[in-house]
């Protein structure tokens, strides 16, 4: 009996990526600090690696930046041609193999199982072309699996070239700290180092029962990883990844948790009627944060089956806001996103999730599709929710 063939997956990642556009455009840029953001309560964005060097980040903000590097070259930015050379990047990967999951605009998997040359063979014919029809650097870690290759491809930037050969993934994850497995963001990460769980042998090691005090029913999974055990397959499509996002930047921070959860609210019924008019549903609330010290605070939430009703993912934005509102600081920026999406055969169809609950999931989406063509019919303000109504005195209560 055979044993199973290694996947060959690959994780790129763009260096810089915005930076390194605007190099690739105007050459005269190339070793030169730049930054792309914006100058009017801006950030930096994205920031050359000369000009990480010289102590730029992101996001920092842009007058903080301009102190520390004077010489730095600011570029407002131009989003369409970002994704303009993200759709021809990954239109290279697609002659080499149509097995592509896309992340973001500038990150990605692709899996190469099914050709016969070593992985680094074709890798490197990716990389050549990208960097001689685009111009641009970018990242590749290659492994078995998509935790080894995006740890692979991000610990050694920029134009790092790394693979993890089969059956190595436990000792190369061995000596990393707790922060590069899925799912350990700072605050959990500190909570695992509390226990003395710094590195990912030390959670390798631990009783389950230890790990379940930090993170519950995820401890066995996070077991695995740690073992370099990831099955997680490579999830291609046939359409560019999509989904659907508001931010907003407040003029004046806010520190109200029931204000911001208001305009979150606000901003998702705004983002719902997009995904009803494109037949979409959703199971991904995302939420961001910018505090007024220009740090991001970032979480997200899955529904168990898809909706296209805002009244099903209400539910999630206190409890998520109040998750990731983790500093004692005013919020000067916030964001949401739905992602995670399904098209939908008919909006008349009968959504299992909550159909048990007083009014049916068909009669609250007929509902909703009324609602929809009164505001399109007779503008925006014909038919408004109550706690957009109400004094703000009766609609919230502070903190």
């Amino acid at each position: 009996m055979h044993s199973k063939t290694p996947r060959k997956i690959v994780h790129l990642d763009a260096d810089a990526f915005f930076a390194s556009v605007e190099q690739a455009l105007n050459p005269e840029l190339r070793t030169k600090p730049i930054a792309v953001g914006g100058r009017q309560r801006g950030i930096i964005s994205s920031a050359s690696y000369t000009a990480r060097k010289r102590g730029v980040y992101t996001p920092m903000p842009t007058s903080q930046a301009l102190k520390i590097c004077p010489e730095l070259i600011v570029i407002p930015g131009d989003h369409h041609r970002y994704q303009q050379f993200s759709r021809y990047m990954f239109q290279i990967i697609r002659d080499f193999t149509p097995y592509i999951e896309q992340c973001s605009i500038d990150e990605g998997y692709f899996e190469l199982t099914a050709r016969r040359e070593p992985i680094q063979q074709t890798t490197q014919a990716v990389r050549s072309r990208i960097q001689s029809e685009l111009g641009i650097p970018v990242s590749f870690g290659m492994g078995t699996s998509k935790l080894v290759t995006q740890i692979a491809s991000k610990m050694y930037k920029p134009e790092s070239f790394h693979l993890v050969p089969p059956g190595s993934e436990a000792m190369f994850l061995y000596p990393l700290s707790n922060r590069w497995l899925p799912g350990i963001g700072e605050k959990t990460g500190l909570a695992l180092d509390r226990l003395g769980l710094f590195k990912v042998f030390h959670i390798l090691e631990a009783p389950l029962e230890l790990l379940q005090q930090v993170v519950g029913n995820y401890a066995a999974q996070l077991k695995q990883f740690a073992k370099g055990i990831d099955d997680r397959p490579v999830i291609s499509q046939l359409e560019p990844a999509k989904s659907y996002g508001k931010q907003h930047t407040f003029l004046t921070d806010i520190g109200s948790l029931d204000e911001v959860e208001l305009r979150l609210k606000q901003m998702l019924d705004r983002l719902m009627p997009k995904l009803r008019a494109d037949s979409r549903k959703t199971k991904t609330l995302t939420l961001k944060l910018r505090y007024s010290d220009m740090n991001e605070a970032q979480g997200s939430e899955s529904l168990p089956s898809p909706t296209c009703l805002e009244s099903d993912i209400y539910p999630l934005i206190r409890p998520l806001l109040e998750r990731i509102w983790e500093k004692k600081l005013r919020i000067r920026m916030i964001g949401i996103s739905l992602s995670n999406l399904y098209s939908i055969d008919s909006l008349t169809e009968e959504l299992p999730l909550f159909a048990n609950q007083s009014g049916s999931s068909q009669t609250r989406l007929r509902l909703a599709t009324t609602i929809d063509l009164l505001h399109k019919t007779l503008g925006a303000n014909s038919i408004r929710p109550a706690r957009d109504i109400l004094p703000p005195s009766r609609k919230m209560n502070g903190k």
